[in-house]
C-alpha cells in the first residue's frame, strides 16, 4: 500500500507500531518466556500456534490466549485461571484436571477434549462446541459436576 503524503505515511506507521502486536498476534518475548519455562502469567499468546505441544502443569493464568491453536495439546493440570480463550481451538486437548476457573471460552472449540476432573466453575462456556467432549468429575461453570464418562 503506497502512502499520498508524508503525514498519511507516519500515520499508518504509528497505527502499526501501537496496535501491531493486537492485530498481528502473540508477543515475541512472551512465547520465548512461555517455551523456556512452561509459566506466563498475563502474557500475550493470542493466535499462536502450540498445537500437538505437551504443556502439561503450564502455568497460564490470565494469559491471553485468543484464537490459539491448540489442538491436541497436552494442558493436563495446567493452571488456566481466567485466561481469554475466546475461539480458541482445543480440539482433542488433554485437559485432564486443568484449572480453568473463570476462563472465556466463548466460541471455543472443545471437540473430543478431555475434560475429566477439570475446573470449568465460573467459565464462559457460550457457543463454545464442546461435542465428543469428555467428562467425568467435571466441575461444570454453573457449579454442577458432570460425569458423562466415568
Amino acid at each position: 500500500m503506497a502512502c499520498e503524503t508524508m503525514n498519511k505515511c507516519i500515520l499508518l506507521s504509528l497505527i502499526f507500531v501501537i496496535l501491531g502486536s493486537q492485530v498481528f498476534g502473540y508477543d515475541e518475548e512472551d512465547l520465548d518466556k512461555f517455551l523456556r519455562t512452561n509459566q506466563c502469567e498475563n502474557c500475550d499468546l493470542a493466535l499462536v500456534d502450540l498445537k500437538d505441544m505437551n504443556l502439561s502443569k503450564a502455568n497460564l493464568r490470565e494469559a491471553d490466549l485468543f484464537g490459539a491453536k491448540l489442538s491436541r495439546a497436552d494442558l493436563r493440570e495446567a493452571e488456566l485461571v481466567e485466561v481469554n480463550l475466546i475461539e480458541a481451538d482445543l480440539s482433542q486437548t488433554n485437559l485432564i484436571n486443568a484449572n480453568l476457573i473463570g476462563t472465556d471460552l466463548w466460541g471455543a472449540i472443545l471437540i473430543g477434549a478431555d475434560l475429566r476432573g477439570a475446573k470449568l466453575n465460573g467459565a464462559v462456556l457460550d457457543y463454545a462446541d464442546l461435542e465428543q467432549a469428555k467428562f467425568c468429575n467435571t466441575a461444570m461453570s454453573d457449579g454442577s459436576i458432570r460425569n458423562d464418562d466415568c
